[in-house]
């Protein structure tokens, strides 16, 4: 890429974003900027020697890495490349992830005056830099990141994937204190008194990857049920306590449908900062049905990866025709093949036969209705297209190893 490009890139990304962007080449000269009226932290005696500092040039991160200065400034950097040469770093920042307010300047500038001895008047000069940093926050810094790397290399990234290469490396943080201890605290301390029945039906959608009726379920059991009280000075500190519940909830879900669990961790920890960054009750609850329904989504993804296109077809077909009658001969036509050749290659991609992954289906469905609905067993069998009531009984038990009417009494009895 030549420097035209990635300079035009770099304009692309400040123009959208307003934060600057610096391009320091491999001799740590500054080659070109976009940044207006930026200042540079006077604390330092010039912005190149600010930024030369930021990325250790022997390491070769092929991802964007992010920094945080000891005084909260946060910058972005990704590697130039040229025919495998370094060339130099691209260089976001500085930013904030929130309005610096007196109680937070404070001991920053008590800290820098101490360090340097600086006056009254240079104190003044530092708190207005400090003040006119742009303000985004960790997820949308993430997403320039992003944008910007799909930009210089035309690869696409993960937002998981980068929080967690980013992690591996002990210097660089994302925010400047560690958020382990509260996040645990509030994990461990708050109640949560929402309805069991309609929280473990939102999980199960969750777990089986159910993105669509997760997001309808939420919306309607949500106009009649109050969650329970859990800050009782703050209703958007009470809210935000709710929504860091369920999404703990939410990631233990997403890992028993299969999700790996350190993405899952990962995307928790993500979800919760930014929760804590939000100033209004709605746009808590907005963004907590986004993280859930996210889950949901990478759990179906998840799912989809690991088959061919006509098996991931016909699983699909399956999940949203549940209670039709589902003969192998429909399938096969469906993906332009031949009954038995379907029938092998789902046994070889699945592990069990079509008929079976049918059957388990419907009675992992019928565990559902038992439980979160007061529908008789009867009525389950004929929804869910059985000849009669014996022969579900029959199916039933040998999948679980006990009749429908035992397991709806061991739902009561669990609620």
């Amino acid at each position: 890429m030549n420097y035209n490009d990635l300079s035009y890139i770099c304009q692309l990304i400040y123009d959208s974003f307003h934060i600057p962007v610096f391009f320091i080449n491999e001799k740590k000269e500054l080659v070109f900027e976009y940044s207006a009226s930026f200042r540079h932290n006077p604390l330092y005696p010039s912005k190149e020697q600010m930024l030369v500092q930021l990325f250790n040039e022997n390491e070769p991160f092929e991802f964007p890495v992010f920094q945080t200065t000891e005084y909260m400034e946060r910058f972005c950097g990704i590697r130039i490349y040229d025919q495998n040469e370094f060339r130099g770093n691209v260089i976001v920042g500085p930013t904030i992830n929130s309005v610096f307010t007196d109680d937070m300047l404070t001991p920053i500038l008590s800290e820098a005056l101490g360090k340097m001895r600086i006056g009254k008047e240079e104190e003044m000069i530092l708190r207005d830099y400090f003040q006119s940093l742009p303000v985004i926050s960790n997820l949308k810094f993430i997403q320039l990141s992003m944008h910007l790397y799909y930009m210089i290399y035309q690869q696409k990234l993960d937002i998981a994937g980068i929080i967690e290469n980013n992690k591996t490396n002990e210097s660089i943080s994302l925010t400047t204190e560690d958020p382990s201890i509260s996040i645990s605290k509030r994990r461990q301390d708050v109640s949560f008194h929402h309805d069991l029945t309609y929280e473990k039906r939102a999980l199960q959608f969750i777990k089986e990857g159910r993105k669509e009726e997760f997001i309808t379920h939420w919306k309607l059991t949500n106009e009649d049920n109050q969650y329970g009280i859990l800050a009782k000075k703050s209703q958007l500190r009470n809210k935000k306590n709710f929504a860091i519940t369920v999404i703990t909830l939410g990631t233990r879900a997403a890992m028993e449908g299969g999700l790996q669990e350190e993405t899952a961790y990962t995307l928790s920890d993500l979800y919760i900062q930014n929760i804590e960054e939000l100033n209004d009750s709605a746009s808590v609850e907005h963004y907590m049905v986004e993280a859930l329904s996210d889950f949901a989504e990478r759990v179906r993804k998840n799912r989809q990866t690991k088959y061919s296109k006509p098996i991931n077809h016909c699983i699909n077909y399956i999940f949203n025709h549940l209670y039709e009658h589902l003969p192998i001969v429909n399938l096969a036509e469906l993906n332009n093949m031949h009954p038995n050749y379907l029938s092998s290659l789902f046994k070889k991609e699945v592990g069990v036969s079509l008929p079976e992954y049918i059957q388990r289906s419907k009675i992992d469905e019928a565990k559902s209705l038992l439980t979160f609905s007061d529908y008789s067993i009867l009525k389950i069998s004929s929804l869910l297209n059985y000849n009669d009531q014996s022969h579900f009984t029959k199916t039933f038990k040998k999948f679980t190893g006990i009749t429908p009417k035992q397991y709806k009494n061991q739902s009561l009895s669990s609620k």
